[in-house]
């Protein structure tokens, strides 16, 4: 078996590189750190018998561009998942046994941030029947006290894509 063994100075210039790696990251950590806080755009499930969101996908607002959607006529921001891909997806990790039958059939709902009115959670009726969820959703994705909850029929319990997306 043969041993490769690296001088004295390769040993030093890696361990440099090294150290200079390691150091760049924790710079980008400590700077990200300020952001923790900031609000995000999201998706979201409901567990009513757990009482928790799970299946989350955010992003910071921030981090987004602006683009205009017609359907509101207005720029807004959210994240790109889609519930229903990320459903599929987690169906097949099979590591959160939640993700099972029509995603549609559990409560769901969407962050957004709208450029002339701020933050907006869409849900279903559901969030009627579970006052609680909205503390959650705030807490959740750092959104501030003057977040708006509306509620449309896409986000109803059976419900998926309808005509306006």
């Amino acid at each position: 078996m043969k041993l490769f063994v690296k001088s004295k100075e390769e040993a030093d210039k890696s361990r440099s590189n090294r150290d200079s790696t390691a150091s760049s990251a924790m710079d980008l950590m400590l700077e990200n750190d300020k952001y923790q806080d900031d609000p995000e755009v999201a998706m979201f499930w409901y567990d009513p018998e757990e009482d928790e969101l799970f299946g989350i996908r955010s992003t910071l607002a921030t981090d987004l561009n602006w683009y205009h959607s017609n359907q509101w006529d207005t720029d807004i921001r959210t994240d790109k998942h889609l519930h229903k891909n990320i459903w599929q997806k987690e169906y097949f990790r099979g590591k959160d046994k939640r993700f099972q039958g029509d995603h549609t059939l559990v409560p769901r709902g969407r962050v957004f941030e709208f450029k002339d009115k701020g933050f907006i959670v869409f849900t279903g009726d559901w969030i009627d029947d579970y006052p609680q969820v909205k503390h959650y959703i705030l807490d959740e994705f750092n959104l501030p006290g003057d977040t708006k909850f509306e509620k449309d029929i896409h986000w109803d319990i059976g419900h998926g894509f309808s005509d306006e997306f």
